[in-house]
Parts: structure tokens; sequence; C-alpha cells
């Protein structure tokens, strides 16, 4: 173990007999081959810059070896005051965070894993991560709720990431990494301080849950949810930007998703439309999962993208054209359906001009009418307000109240609070990627007793979320 400013290493390989003998034997053989070939090249070889460029080539491979075996011989856990960055050579490497770290013992392993040649194992197996180059020394870390790693899973989906609860790892001073984890870790009564706030914000979320429990009567008595999300979580590497997301929304409902900028709204919507997988979770549209293969239900949604994404180098007429043919819809009632969708958002005028000469609010009419093309039971809109000036703002403000009074359900990201208040039955307050308030404004007003609508309600509860 070495002591490198606040942190301390704990190497992992030394006694991983295998490995080292493996990795010295190949830089040998590298060594030698690369002194044979040398040598033959330059008996054969006349002209010299050539043979310089085969040596340079040839000494680049070496370097590289002996970069990876450098790296594997010299492999060790780096801890920190606050977390514990687990490496294994170039084969792996996480951080994981001391505050998930409910246990650290060490372990003997009833069966051992399979290895490669150098006896290295990394892969998932249920919700255990092996990340181990020998079968000694080996510790266990139990973690209070689960991580995202990359490895790879031992079991037939062979997906390369997922989750786990358990890490075990090796150390060439386990008594020494023990002892020394055990004292970094944060004391129990430190925790019970962490529990305590996290029980304040959840009695907080708890008073939420039970007004939506008995509300709104309009929206939930005899009818099943639309949109079903439960635990929806999406990692970006170890960062959680969506975290156990659940919802649900209801048939002829604007219902107003609402967060900062990075809260995790875009996620959300992208993970909903189909165009970003989620980490772990289901989005249910009628009951049917958006994300098994094949669904038809993605069918029955329309997506407003807060960028436009549409192609510049076709009309609007041909855009809708090729829209309908994609959703294999009828020639004449595309064509019908077309020219209401031109009329009502403006567009007739340039609707045979390509694309790339609209401005952006435009484009983002354009936008708008390709996702109300098939007439979807359920729109989402992304940022409602960008790229679009007063009098079309209104105008989609009707078209949104318009679809509601015909029982489609529309849900509306956005960040700005007047916008969600004047339109949305009910809001739901997204806060670092996690729920952090869900009913109508009057409701949660009462509950948090606040006045004033929802942006006073807003910034207190973030502003509560961030200084609690």
């Amino acid at each position: 173990m070495a002591d490198i400013e606040n942190k301390k290493v704990f190497t992992n390989t030394k006694k991983s007999h295998q490995l080292r003998q493996f990795v010295w034997a190949l830089q040998v053989i590298v060594t030698v081959e690369i002194l044979i070939v040398g040598i033959a090249i330059y008996m054969m070889m006349t002209k010299n810059w050539l043979f310089y460029l085969v040596l340079a080539l040839m000494l680049a491979l070496y370097l590289y070896v002996s970069n990876l075996n450098r790296l594997m011989l010299g492999s060790a856990h780096v801890l920190t005051p606050d977390e514990l960055i687990i490496c294994l050579g170039p084969r792996f490497k996480c951080r994981l965070p001391l505050s998930l770290v409910m246990e650290a013992k060490a372990v003997s392993l009833a069966s051992a894993p399979q290895g490669d040649l150098l006896n290295v194992s990394v892969f998932r197996e249920d919700e255990r991560l092996y990340c181990l180059s020998r079968n000694s020394d080996v510790i266990q870390l139990n973690l209070s709720e689960p991580i995202m790693v990359k490895a790879p899973s031992s079991g037939p989906d062979k997906s390369r990431r997922g989750f786990v609860r358990e890490i075990l790892i090796n150390a060439d001073e386990p008594e020494r990494f023990l002892e020394t984890i055990t004292k970094i870790v944060r004391p129990e009564k430190e925790l019970d301080q962490i529990k305590s706030s996290h029980n304040t914000l959840k009695s907080v979320q708890d008073k939420t849950r039970q007004i939506i429990s008995t509300s709104p009567a309009n929206l939930k008595s005899n009818k099943t949810p639309i949109l079903e999300i439960k635990h929806l979580t999406k990692y970006y590497g170890d960062y959680p930007a969506v975290l156990d997301l659940n919802l649900e929304v209801y048939p002829g409902e604007i219902f107003g998703f609402l967060g900062a900028n990075g809260a995790g709204k875009s996620t959300t919507t992208k993970m909903m439309t189909g165009l970003l997988r989620p980490s772990k979770g289901t989005i249910l549209v009628r009951g049917e999962d958006l994300w098994q293969p094949g669904a038809l239900v993605r069918r029955q949604i329309g997506y407003i993208p807060d960028t436009p994404l549409v192609y510049e180098r076709l009309t609007a007429r041909e855009l809708l054209i090729m829209a309908g043919r994609l959703y294999n819809l009828p020639e004449e009632w595309t064509k019908k359906r077309m020219e209401e969708l031109l009329a009502i958002l403006d567009l007739k005028a340039k609707s045979d001009y390509m694309v790339n000469t609209y401005s952006l609010g435009m484009q983002r009419k354009v936008s708008v009418a390709l996702a109300l093309l098939s007439d979807p039971e359920i729109i989402i809109v992304d940022e409602l307000t960008n790229a679009f000036d007063a009098p079309t703002l209104a105008k989609i403000k009707d078209i949104l109240l318009n679809l509601k009074s015909r029982g489609k359900t529309v849900f509306l990201s956005t960040h700005v609070m007047d916008v969600a208040e004047k339109l949305c039955d009910r809001v739901g307050i997204i806060h670092r990627g996690q729920l952090r308030a869900l009913g109508t404004v009057e409701e949660l007003c009462e509950s948090l007793a606040v006045s004033g609508g929802l942006e006073p309600l807003f910034l207190k509860l973030i502003g509560e979320e961030t200084t609690g």
C-alpha cells in the first residue's frame, strides 16, 4: 500500500502468479520476435527510409504491448475519502462512491470463476460483479443500492452493462485494505443523519402521493392509465440522469413534466419515444411494453422534439407524404390530413419550399405537423416554447387544448412555469433525475403551504432539495 496525498493505493496483481508469469513471458516473446524480425528486415531491405519506417512501427507495437503489461502488473485500487476507484489494469475501471458501501469483508469463493488465459475474471452474474485476477485475497463489497457497471454478463443476454449490488475484488494486502476502508466509510451515526434527511424529503413526497391517491377524480374515475412509467432509470456512465421514475398519465389529460435545465426531462422524453434505451424500468402504453421488439404501440405516439428533426432537402409537403407512407396511411387520408395541418399551422404559403429555407420556428411547425399526422393518442412535447413567437405559441396551445377535448393525452415537458400552470391538469416536478412532486398545482401548493402558484411552489421545492 502507498499513500499519495489524500489517496491510498492498494495493488491487486502482485500475488497473481499466473497473470505475472504470462505477462513476463509475453514481454520476452515480443522482444525476441521484434529483434529477429528487425534483423531480417534490415538484411533484406535496400532502402534505408523503408527500414526506419518498419522499425518505427515495430517499436510502436513493442511500446503498446509494454504499456498494457505495465498497466496490468501495476494494477491498483485507489481509496479516497469519498470514493473507491476499482481498477484491474486496462480490463476494468469504475468509481464507487463510499456512501453506497454498506459492508466490506474478506470471503472465500465456494466455486472459482473461470478466468481467461491470464486467469482474469471480469463479468457480471445476476447482481454480482467479479473483478478478479486470482481466487485468493478476495474482498466482497456489499452496496446499499445497485450501480451501473460496464462489464459483460455471463447470462444469455450478453449485455455489456448492468446493475450490481455486490462487487468482488482482490487486494494484495486485504487486512490493511479492510482496515482502511472501514475507517473511511461513514460512521453509523452519520449514516443515520443522512437517512433522516432522506426521510424528511420522503415525507414531502408522501404528502403529494397521498393527494394523488384520491384525485383528480375527473381523470382517474373509471379510467385506466394510457401511459405508465415504472422504475425508469437511465445512466450515462456512472451518472444517473433519471433514477427510479414512476408516473401514470390518463386519457384526456395534459400532463406537465417540469424541471430545470439538466433535470432529466429530455432524457425521459427520449426514452418514452423509443429514441433512447432505458438502463432499467418499463414504459407501458395501454399496458403494452414500449420497448418490446415490434411494439405497435409506438404508432400511437407523436413526438415534438425541442430541436426539429426533419430532412432539410425536402419540402414540407414531401416530408408529410413520406411520413404518411412510412406509417402506411391511406394516400387520400394523408393528403387531406396534410392540408388541414398546413392550414392550421400557417405553412401553406411555403409548403413547396425546401425545409432548409425555413426559420427555426417554421421547422418546429413542420415537426408539429409530422407529430400530428397519424392522429396519435399520445403527443409528447419537449420544451413547447422553443423557437415559437407569441402568435404561434398561442396557436399551438389552442391545438393542444383541442387534442385534450378529443380525449387525446398530451405529455408536456417544459421549464416554463407559466405555460405549465395555464395548460396542465397535473404536473410532475423532476430534479436531479428524481421525481420530487406530483399532483395538481392547487393540491401541491396546499400541501406545501405555498401561495402564488406554480413558480413559487417550484422554487420552494427545489430550494429545499438543494439546501436539505
